[in-house]
């Protein structure tokens, strides 16, 4: 082998290496980067353990600390600021006392629709969006994002802060499933507001009433229908728990109890109106193995339950 070629060899493996050294370390860099991203959007939500929760530092405007905290969060989600507003538009607003920007999505990233995604009451499913951009308006103790994948609407965030600016409220529309999310006193700091405190509507007229610590569903919970039945139930992180009840509009109720999947698992009793009651098994959400009817006269029929059909023994 010549000398010219062996020369060639250590240059090229020494360019890998160094390669594979740039690659590793620019890597390392991005972790480190969205590392620094999640903790600073814990410390401006206070997401942090309520025991050894980060504050927040305030200057003596209160008002523009709080405008400026929010629109942080959508830069430290990846959003960049663009001035694309006209020249007198910028003029009649700033006479109005109202601000206006845009932002556009530069994460480098599709985006999965859902950023701002309260619980599991979801507001619209996973979608890929590759042109998200974000159009702020500020106002006083008021700021409207909405949302747009190109022209299209995805989902408007009203924000309205409370007297002193240490918290918020948070109301959430879904232009996708048609659904609205009111959450009162975001960040828990107005201790006043100690039953439900948050209300998700569907535009049939189903509404569900919960109360959360830190945006997170925890707590007492009444689902309405629009017949006028109604489920009172818990939430655990977001997740409907435990035992729960339901109260028909006819006079018969339920007791069961809710997975950790969100469905009816486990013993279940139904009380008719007239006296009769039935007892049954859910298994995630449909009826399953035996059951027993039981007639106000005391008179006891046995049955099974096979995938929510009823077999007779």
């Amino acid at each position: 082998m010549n000398k010219d070629l062996k020369k060639f060899i250590f240059f090229l493996i020494a360019l890998i290496i160094l390669a594979f050294a740039i690659s590793y370390s620019y890597s390392a860099y991005q972790s480190y980067q969205q590392e620094k991203k999640v903790e600073e959007i814990e410390k401006v939500f206070n997401l942090e353990d309520s025991d050894n929760k980060i504050e927040v530092k305030k200057s003596n405007n209160p008002k523009e600390d709080w405008q400026n905290q929010m629109l942080e969060i959508l830069e430290l989600l990846g959003y960049s600021k663009v001035d694309t507003r006209p020249f007198y538009k910028r003029i009649y607003d700033k006479l109005t006392g109202k601000k206006v920007y845009n932002y556009i999505d530069k994460s480098g990233h599709e985006t999965e629709a859902g950023s701002f995604e309260f619980c599991n009451e979801v507001l619209y499913e996973n979608l890929n969006i590759k042109n998200e951009t974000v159009m702020v308006e500020v106002k006083d103790n008021k700021i409207i994002e909405k949302f747009f994948d190109g022209n299209k609407e995805l989902i408007q965030i009203e924000f309205t802060a409370n007297d002193d600016y240490s918290s918020y409220d948070q109301k959430i529309y879904s232009y996708i499933t048609k659904k609205t999310i009111t959450v009162k006193d975001v960040l828990n700091k107005d201790t006043y507001l100690n039953t439900k405190n948050g209300i998700i509507e569907y535009e049939d007229g189903k509404t569900i009433e919960f109360t959360h610590k830190n945006s997170e569903m925890n707590g007492p919970a009444v689902e309405t229908f629009p017949n006028g039945d109604k489920i009172e139930f818990n939430f655990v992180n977001d997740k409907r728990i435990g035992e729960a009840e339901k109260f028909y509009k006819n006079g018969d109720r339920e007791l069961f109890i809710y997975g950790e999947n969100n469905q009816k698992n486990g013993n279940s009793v139904y009380y008719f109106a007239n006296g009769d009651v039935e007892e049954t098994t859910y298994v995630n959400g449909i009826l399953q193995g035996p059951a027993k009817y039981i007639y106000k006269d005391g008179v006891v029929e046995r049955y099974k339950y096979k995938n929510g059909k009823r077999i007779e023994n």
